[in-house]
C-alpha cells in the first residue's frame, strides 16, 4: 500500500505511482493540489499582498490559476484521480447502477471515460461544440434509452457556463427525456464563491474545491493593495508566483 505520508513529490516520482495503490484510500486534497503544483497546473495566491498575483489572457485578475491539461495528459493520474472521484460520487448514490457517463469536450472527454470505467458504467459519451455559436453544444450522435441512468461529469468547472450547456444539448437533442442522476461529479470546482452544493437539482461532487476569483484590474483587490501583476505563462513568472524562482 502507497504511504501517503511520504514528501512532496516530484513529477517524476508522480509518474511511477500506480492506480492499485489507491483503490481502497482517500487522497487527502493538499496531496492532490502537490501533484497538481508538480505539474505547474496550480498556483493560489497566499494573502500577502506583497506577493504577486496572475494577470489571465483576458486581462483580469486572478487569485488562483488551474490547467487541468497539464495533469490529465499522464494518464497515471488521471486514472488515480478519476478513480477518486469516482469514490466520493458513490459515497453520494450507493449501488445505483450508471448506463451513461457524459463529459463535455476536451479535457472532460478522456477524464469522463476514466470516471466511467471506475463506476463500471455501461458508456461513455461525450457532447460537441456547436460549430457556428460559441458555447453552445450538441447532442446528435447518439440517443440515450428513457430508461437509462446518466451521469454528468466535468474536470473543472468554474461559473458553470459549460456544465449547463452540456445538460441542455442532451435534453434537446434526446428524443426522450434524460433520468438524470442526482449529482454532478467535478474534479476541480473553482467558483467565485463557495459553497456551491448544487446545480439545479443535482448535487455537486467535487475532488478539489477552491474559490477562485477574476477581476478586471480596476476593481481587483491584490492590486489595489499593492500585489505585482505577472502573467503565469511569460518568461519566469510561473515560478516567481508558485515561490519556486
Amino acid at each position: 500500500m502507497f504511504n501517503l505520508n511520504l514528501k512532496i513529490m516530484n513529477l517524476q516520482e508522480l509518474l511511477k505511482l500506480k492506480p492499485s495503490d489507491f483503490l481502497d484510500q482517500d487522497i487527502p486534497v493538499e496531496e492532490i493540489l502537490s501533484w497538481f503544483d508538480a505539474c505547474e497546473a496550480y498556483w493560489f495566491h497566499n494573502g500577502d499582498l506583497k506577493a504577486p498575483h496572475a494577470e489571465l489572457t483576458s486581462g483580469k485578475c486572478s487569485n488562483g490559476f488551474f490547467d487541468c491539461l497539464r495533469v490529465l495528459k499522464f494518464v497515471v493520474l488521471s486514472e488515480i484521480l478519476a478513480n477518486q472521484l469516482a469514490r466520493k460520487i458513490r459515497r453520494e448514490i450507493g449501488d445505483q447502477p450508471i448506463d451513461y457517463v457524459i463529459g463535455s469536450p476536451m479535457a472532460g472527454i478522456t477524464f469522463s471515460h476514466d470516471v466511467a470505467r471506475a463506476l463500471e458504467a455501461t458508456c461513455n459519451f461525450f457532447t460537441e461544440k456547436h460549430p457556428l455559436e460559441k458555447g453552445k453544444m450538441l447532442w446528435d450522435r447518439i440517443q440515450i434509452p428513457p430508461d437509462a441512468t446518466v451521469l454528468q461529469i466535468e474536470e473543472l468547472t468554474t461559473m458553470a457556463t459549460t456544465l449547463h450547456a452540456v445538460k441542455e444539448a442532451v435534453d434537446l437533442g434526446n428524443k426522450t427525456p434524460v433520468n438524470w442522476l442526482p449529482v454532478v461529479g467535478i474534479m476541480v470546482h473553482r467558483p467565485k464563491e463557495l459553497p456551491v452544493p448544487y446545480y439545479g437539482d443535482r448535487k455537486t461532487v467535487a475532488l478539489i474545491e477552491k474559490a477562485i476569483w477574476a477581476e478586471d484590474p480596476d476593481k481587483c483587490p491584490l492590486c489595489a493593495g499593492g500585489s505585482p501583476r505577472l502573467k503565469p505563462k511569460f518568461g519566469n513568472n510561473w515560478n516567481i508566483l508558485t515561490g519556486k524562482a
